[in-house]
């Protein structure tokens, strides 16, 4: 069964036994919706597709009505969130395994992130950082790359999170919903031995999506 956000919402019941780590910014009935994506996350994923030898399967599976304006981004400028549409829609139609898209996502985590990882990590050098310190921030995280969309984040136990980004349209194309898994763990992962990640269908929906973390 697939929910709305709204119904999203309404599930919230099944987590009122668990501690709300971080809380939505917004009201999840009415979300503040994605409408930009900053050029930085499309180059990555664009450097990634490269480094892989997926180009020409990438531009073949792309609009060619699109290919120069892909091709020649701008760093570090805001996107129409109709442009990353279909350059996921791209990256969903070239076929890859689960595990090829979650190691895109973990690649193109480390490096949109790179400047907030790095004062994570010095930070680290002086006090305990753990995954739940990284979660602390992950609005600020979203909006790196992300005009709109919200997140909440439930403290299931020590070392287990449950994340529910809500608002994002982009959810919709498989490609991106199992990447932003990957791009997820591989932050968290920096400060853990082992992370464990899997969609929960608790408060799944078209525009919506619910990740739980573990770690050791």
């Amino acid at each position: 069964m697939v929910f709305t956000p709204s119904e999203a919402h309404a599930k919230r019941p099944m987590a009122m036994n668990r501690e709300v780590f971080l809380p939505f910014q917004h009201s999840p009935d009415v979300p503040r919706v994605l409408t930009r994506v900053r050029s930085t996350l499309l180059s990555a994923s664009l450097q990634g597709i490269r480094r892989m030898g997926w180009e020409e399967r990438y531009f073949r599976a792309l609009p060619k009505e699109l290919h120069e304006e892909l091709q020649m981004l701008t760093a570090g400028v805001w996107l129409p969130l109709a442009l990353a549409v279909s350059h996921y829609t791209a990256c969903d139609n070239m076929g890859l395994t689960t595990a090829e898209i979650e190691t895109m996502g973990k690649e193109v985590s480390l490096h949109t992130q790179k400047t907030f990882v790095g004062t994570v990590a010095s930070v680290a050098m002086h006090a305990g950082v753990t995954p739940w310190t990284v979660l602390s921030h992950a609005q600020r995280v979203a909006g790196r790359v992300f005009d709109g969309a919200d997140q909440c984040i439930y403290k299931l136990g020590p070392k287990d999170a449950l994340v529910i980004l809500v608002g994002c349209p982009l959810m919709r194309i498989p490609y991106f919903r199992t990447a932003f898994r990957g791009y997820y763990a591989a932050l968290l992962g920096l400060f853990a031995t082992t992370i464990y990640s899997r969609e929960s269908l608790e408060s799944r929906g078209e525009d919506s999506v619910s990740l739980r973390f573990s770690w050791v």
